[in-house]
């Protein structure tokens, strides 16, 4: 905690205090180069927050890194303190709403909104509220939440109109495979309101549905295969998929999420050592 607070002090002092025309020279290393490290904090910034980093913000993250010459330890402090950006969540609801709702932003919800009445309107106003509420750190439910908010809503009963559609969709985009027969068929009867099981849990409606689903081991597993592919390129082994999937599991947190994110983040093969 004490590192961290010493990197979050060393960025604040440099915002205030450092001007353009100071050029900082970066200390030879013959063991990792300079630029490796440069890139290194490009690709962070770019996959966290959605831009590259400023000149000021860059040599705030290289000094650590150089002085620790590149360890894991420094890395997750490092990223721990983008994640602390407020670009943060804007970055990940934005990269969420492409996957899943076709890239609408505030402005559409809050135009969808003025056309809404009785029970659309509340799910839309629960949508509306998911993104202040992560920026705010209140959303209950975390991750998952933003999700369930992003597929119980008008904009995704357009682009998913029959019950099975929406059921294959979600399977989809949460945990990239297509659901089996069984689970398509208990999907659809939970949706249009029967009964049916999913993932050993029943349910008779479109809420059971996705709440059993967003509570699942499943979806918290394909959070890790969707990151690896974000990130590396590639799905997990079955191994990495189990091993990085635990914390989350057991945690269901925004926290743990970052933490599964920052574990990837920080891996030689993300930096191309």
């Amino acid at each position: 905690m004490k590192k961290l607070i010493f990197i979050f002090s060393i960025i604040t002092i440099i915002s205030c205090t450092k001007t353009e025309e100071v050029i900082n020279i970066h200390p030879p290393d013959n063991t990792i180069e300079n630029i490796t490290i440069e890139t290194y904090i490009n690709k962070l910034y770019v996959s966290v927050i959605g831009r590259e980093p400023t000149s000021i913000e860059l040599d705030a993250s290289f000094n650590p890194l150089r002085e620790a010459n590149l360890s894991y330890e420094s890395r997750e402090l490092v990223i721990t303190a983008i994640q602390s950006n407020s670009e943060y969540y804007y970055n990940l609801f934005r990269l969420e709403s492409l996957n899943i709702l076709n890239g609408i932003d505030t402005v559409d919800i809050n135009a969808e909104i003025t056309a809404l009445t009785g029970s659309e309107l509340e799910r839309m106003l629960a949508l509306q509220e998911a993104l202040p509420k992560l920026v705010e750190e209140t959303l209950e439910g975390g991750i998952p939440e933003m999700h369930k908010r992003m597929v119980n809503n008008s904009f995704y009963d357009k682009i998913h109109m029959s019950p099975m559609s929406f059921v294959i969709s979600v399977f989809e985009n949460f945990i990239q495979r297509s659901p089996s027969d069984e689970e398509s068929e208990s999907g659809r009867n939970m949706v249009i309101e029967g009964q049916g099981i999913l993932f050993s849990q029943s349910g008779n409606s479109k809420e059971d549905f996705i709440d059993i689903f967003f509570e699942s081991d499943a979806y918290f597993m394909g959070q890790t295969n969707i990151l690896f592919n974000r990130y590396l390129f590639r799905n997990p082994s079955s191994e990495e998929s189990a091993n990085y999937s635990l914390d989350y599991i057991n945690s269901r947190t925004i926290e743990g999420y970052k933490e599964l994110q920052t574990r990837i983040l920080s891996t030689d093969e993300f930096i191309g050592l």
